[in-house]
């Protein structure tokens, strides 16, 4: 990981807990755990924009195999 950088951010109390709890029986520190949130986050996002872009691409793909497959049809008639 490149240059770290301090920043100061403000949480809600209950998720404050609830980071310190999970730090604490992960043994890890609130800045690791709020980093791969983020990270875990980011990758979720990047993961649902392939599947939306290839649920396009196959809707895109069924549209165009139905015209060519009307065009095909009539040229049989």
């Amino acid at each position: 990981m490149g240059n770290r950088q301090k920043v100061t951010i403000t949480v809600d109390e209950a998720i404050l807990k609830e980071i310190d709890k999970l730090s604490k029986s992960h043994g890890e520190s609130r800045s690791r755990l709020i980093e791969d949130a983020i990270r875990v986050w980011r990758e979720k996002k990047l993961e649902k924009e392939l599947i939306d872009g290839y649920l396009a691409m196959a809707e895109e793909d069924a549209e165009m195999a139905e015209s060519h497959m009307e065009a095909g049809m009539e040229v049989l008639k």
